[in-house]
């Protein structure tokens, strides 16, 4: 018993000292299905055009088709954000959100342009 109250609470202090912490854009193949933070330069914004919509992949560690993680932006949350995006060429930006897998490479979905702090 004592061992799984060991356990218990090296597992919850853990959790506690990860709150807040931020990763880097090399680090979220370890972190699929996790919500985290991420924070890294934005080496490309990549718009892509289907039909009248435009979606953009913000991309992180080297340009497309070399990235090492990736932030989708729709085109409905594309269209409520107040400010260019390609102003996030080269700058260091923090994205918060869920790590899935996209095409064996890390992704979070915008799902509101608040999740991004410049």
């Amino acid at each position: 018993m004592k061992n799984l109250t060991t356990i218990v609470i090296v597992f919850f202090v853990s959790l506690m000292a990860s709150k807040g912490q931020s990763i880097t854009p090399e680090e979220t193949a370890r972190h699929i299905n996790d919500s985290v933070t991420v924070c890294g330069v934005v080496k490309e914004v990549h718009f892509i055009k289907k039909d009248d919509k435009y979606t953009v992949n913000l991309e992180f560690g080297d340009k497309f088709p070399n990235e090492v993680f990736t932030v989708f932006i729709s085109d409905d949350v594309r269209k409520k954000i107040s400010y260019d995006l390609h102003d996030l060429a080269e700058k260091n930006i923090c994205v918060t959100g869920k790590i899935k897998m996209m095409r064996k490479k890390p992704q979070i979905v915008l799902r509101s342009f608040d999740q991004i702090k410049k």
